[in-house]
């Protein structure tokens, strides 16, 4: 381990490094057309900016690593998604299932009413052939952890569940329409929609 911890260590450094000279840049470059310039010392856009894109190019450079090895997009994002997971995982965030209710936007998902509220289980810990579930509107191109995305607001579908499965080390769930999705991109199992008259 004394040689990963050197790597990391290193890596550690020049990410620093990074960070400091993408804040450089900005304020060279491009903060100057900025109207907001006067208040960024309070408001840190530089700071949170600089963070975002290294995040970013941290992520892009990750997956073109594992591209390399001709692994499936599909097994990809559930490579991301296991990692987010352990990583919230060491925070002290919790997984468990659970049965929440959410009230939704229009841009949330147009084919739903904002009026009704949805009973949604989420971080299910199994899928079922037949059941409705919520996934991501546009799968793949930014990963989220399914439950959090669902409750941060993030755009979604309805599918209906046509076979779960698992392959290598993760289980995957192959939707109607052919679609297949890591088990934890799945935002939750829709268990009713709740009209207003409804009692919970």
């Amino acid at each position: 381990m004394g040689e990963l911890q050197k790597r990391l260590g290193e890596f550690q450094r020049q990410t620093g490094t990074a960070y400091q000279e993408i804040m450089n840049i900005l304020e060279d470059k491009y903060c100057w057309k900025c109207p907001m310039r006067s208040t960024s010392k309070n408001s840190r856009c530089r700071e949170i900016h600089a963070g975002k894109v290294l995040h970013e190019s941290m992520d892009k450079g990750i997956t073109c690593k594992i591209n390399e090895h001709n692994v499936h997009p599909v097994e990809i994002e559930a490579l991301i998604m296991r990692i987010l997971k352990k990583k919230i995982k060491n925070q002290g965030g919790r997984q468990g299932e659970k049965i929440i209710i959410i009230s939704i936007e229009t841009e949330q998902n147009p084919a739903l009413s904002p009026e009704n509220k949805l009973m949604v289980k989420i971080n299910p810990r199994k899928i079922r052939k037949g059941e409705t579930i919520l996934i991501p509107d546009k799968p793949g191109e930014h990963p989220l952890l399914g439950a959090y995305a669902l409750v941060a607001g993030f755009p979604f579908q309805v599918a209906v569940v046509e076979k779960v499965f698992h392959e290598g080390n993760f289980w995957y769930v192959k939707m109607e329409d052919e679609q297949i999705l890591p088990l934890e991109s799945v935002f939750g199992v829709l268990l009713k929609v709740l009209e207003e008259e409804d009692s919970l």
